[in-house]
């Protein structure tokens, strides 16, 4: 073919074919481009979310170590607590002299990370749980207790009625607008408990308990569970005003069945003289409170139970900052009297964000 032969209409063939071809080339690249570069973002996207996974469950692991530090630290209290007995079986607790209740601490964790730790004594709260303890319906010391308790913070002492028809068994009405039909006809719906508490944020599920109330009732309450048919006792050494005043004495005499709340002032004498007490007899000699009420009727039975000076529960609260991971752990543990080496027992582990415990 002579190169006149190679034009059509005045227009070259090969020059028209090799325009084809090329952009034939440049399209095949951009659709590979493409395709590479999107394998390359999910391999990005994965291999971040890897490592997040990573120093998450790594983050999590150094928080488990804190918590045995943690535990390590009561018992070295325990071991050299000037306030225990020779067989370090028994211990007086005091919120504002042990180290172990004086955090947060925080320690560092191979340069990149920061764990930080705050033990609390859940004795020097009231237990919620109180109400129905035994299993044999609402324990009416113990919700007049509540009811003292939330006279201390000034609120509304009604919401005591509502707490009942939470967790009794019956379907008898005692509060405002908390019977199940109440809840179920909300949108979403759902049913009455009629149990004790699993963890206090439940109570936002029960009438009259809105955010300011749970606001001025979450640094005095805890939610414990239930030993039997015995009563949580609060820690009289580490208990606050509010808390104290769920503490009750005889109106007219110490067999008198008329029951009243301490009020704030003998409450605030009760902190003022504790340097801590040794003893609950101790703090009955002072004579700070006439006609204090000691026990609770459990079963038609009078049980001493109601204060404490030794605390049995504790929080430890842990923030673990890992890579740029983190971790919440709120653990409660149980001290034991045993004669064991490891007194304290594991009854829960929570891993939601636990921030607000290290205001």
């Amino acid at each position: 073919m002579n190169k006149r032969s190679a034009f059509i209409d005045g227009f070259p063939l090969f020059e028209k074919q090799t325009g084809v071809a090329l952009i034939t080339v440049l399209l095949v690249f951009a659709i590979a481009s493409v395709i590479a570069s999107k394998v390359i973002v999910a391999k990005v996207l994965d291999t971040q979310r890897t490592n997040g996974l990573i120093n998450r469950t790594q983050a999590y692991y150094y928080a488990l170590a804190t918590e045995e530090f943690a535990v390590l630290a009561l018992q070295e209290d325990i071991k050299n607590d000037s306030n225990c007995n020779a067989e370090k079986d028994f211990c007086v607790d005091h919120l504002l002299e042990e180290s172990w209740a004086m955090g947060p601490y925080q320690y560092e964790i191979d340069a990149i990370g920061l764990s930080t730790v705050k033990i609390i004594d859940l004795n020097r709260f009231y237990n919620l749980n109180n109400i129905v303890s035994g299993g044999r319906g609402v324990n009416e010391d113990e919700l007049e207790r509540f009811r003292g308790l939330l006279r201390g913070l000034e609120l509304d002492d009604r919401l005591a009625d509502n707490l009942r028809d939470w967790l009794d068994s019956d379907d008898e009405v005692h509060g405002d607008q908390s019977d199940g039909g109440a809840y179920e006809r909300l949108q979403p719906g759902y049913r009455v408990a009629n149990r004790t508490l699993v963890d206090v944020s439940e109570l936002r599920l029960i009438n009259g308990f809105s955010q300011q109330v749970m606001n001025s009732l979450l640094p005095h309450v805890t939610v414990l569970p239930p030993e039997g048919s015995m009563i949580t006792p609060i820690n009289i050494n580490t208990a606050s005003m509010p808390t104290l005043m769920s503490l009750t004495k005889s109106r007219s005499g110490v067999n008198s069945a008329e029951q009243e709340g301490i009020s704030s002032d003998e409450a605030e004498n009760i902190i003022a003289e504790r340097s801590p007490y040794r003893s609950v007899q101790e703090l009955i000699e002072l004579g700070l409170v006439k006609e204090l009420n000691l026990y609770t009727v459990i079963s038609d039975q009078l049980k001493p139970a109601r204060m404490t000076v030794q605390s049995q529960y504790y929080q430890i609260n842990i923030i673990t900052d890992y890579a740029g991971s983190r971790a919440y752990l709120s653990t409660v543990i149980q001290f034991s009297e045993s004669d064991s080496v490891d007194r304290f027992s594991i009854l829960s582990r929570d891993e939601s964000n636990n921030a607000a415990r290290f205001l």
